[in-house]
């Protein structure tokens, strides 16, 4: 966690074995610049709440096990530069419970019960990301989106 003068700006939790969804109160965050999930197990959808959070510029997501569609919201992010959504499913990441319980994103929401974790649905490249004026980088492969033919772009 990342704070200036008190107040704070950036989420890096990369691998900490995180477990479940995305609160949206993290928009009550709202000088946040950088937020960096990767590698964690959480699931369920994007929160459009993190849409309200105008000074993002960086928003790395990938290899969890997040499904449903990318908020609206997140196309309106005009200083977001860097956006990356990739390895949403099809991956065999795991995460340990304190009880011990081992959770693999695998599934939907860690649970085989509940079947194969489909990854991010709908349209990516559409005219929503020309809204995105600031964005260097995109990657959203290893998910269902439709209209994507790679699994990286680079936006200059």
């Amino acid at each position: 966690v990342t704070c200036t003068s008190g107040v704070v700006t950036g989420l890096w939790l990369d691998e900490y074995s995180l477990i479940g969804t995305i609160p949206p109160e993290i928009s009550r965050l709202v000088q946040l610049n950088f937020i960096s999930f990767r590698r964690n197990c959480l699931y369920g959808t994007i929160p459009s709440e993190m849409g309200q959070l105008s000074t993002l510029t960086y928003l790395r997501l990938q290899e969890n096990a997040l499904s449903g569609t990318v908020p609206d919201s997140i196309f309106g992010l005009s200083a977001l530069e860097i956006l990356y959504l990739q390895y949403q499913y099809n991956n065999d990441w795991a995460c340990t419970r304190s009880s011990g319980e081992v959770v693999n994103i695998y599934f939907s929401e860690g649970d085989a019960t509940n079947g194969m974790n489909l990854g991010l649905i709908g349209k990516i490249l559409d005219d929503n990301l020309a809204n995105l004026t600031s964005l260097r980088d995109i990657r959203v492969g290893y998910n269902q989106f439709s209209g994507v033919s790679e699994d990286r772009f680079h936006v200059s």
